[in-house]
């Protein structure tokens, strides 16, 4: 990444922000408390047009700063919002870049969220809610991995469709 980038990136982690903060909905009726959110489509934009690294950034200020402004989740939530959006972009903008397939970084970093965020939860989840362990692990199946493919899935498939339609030009940068 260098400094020319920076505008852009800027202008994608605040557009990151504010589809967090005013786009959400739940989408398992099991778990309405786990909310569907747009905020990874310019994340996944900024790791593939810019790098790897770039998407890491804006998914560290997303959470950070939707956390600030929210309270939401608390520095718990923060994290996990992190490192689910930040390993799955991480993954998305490495394979884009070494193998120039976006469509096999995009599955991957779907199959990384789901991998990260299962252990994650039965680690973190019964810290900040008090759940046994036990309890979690009932959830790990019909609710944590739909919920992390639904909303990886969506995200990375509306990602792919703005990159098509994107100049090729902008999209295929020399880095």
């Amino acid at each position: 990444m260098n400094r020319k980038d920076l505008p852009l990136l800027g202008i994608l982690t605040a557009m990151s922000l504010v589809l967090e903060v005013f786009v959400h909905f739940p989408v398992l009726a099991a778990a309405p408390y786990l909310l569907y959110s747009p905020g990874d489509l310019p994340i996944i934009l900024a790791s593939v047009i810019i790098g790897p690294a770039a998407g890491v950034a804006a998914a560290f200020a997303n959470a950070t700063l939707f956390v600030l402004l929210t309270g939401e989740g608390g520095p718990w939530g923060a994290l996990m919002h992190f490192i689910a959006s930040g390993g799955m972009v991480l993954v998305i903008g490495w394979i884009s870049k070494k193998t120039g397939r976006t469509h096999l970084g995009m599955l991957a970093g779907i199959l990384t969220r789901i991998a990260l965020m299962v252990p994650l939860n039965l680690l973190i989840t019964p810290i900040y809610t008090g759940l046994p362990r036990s309890a979690i692990m009932g959830m790990i199946i019909p609710i944590i991995v739909p919920f992390n493919l639904i909303h990886a899935g969506i995200n990375t498939v509306l990602s792919f469709a703005l990159l098509k339609a994107l100049p090729a030009r902008l999209v295929a940068k020399e880095r």
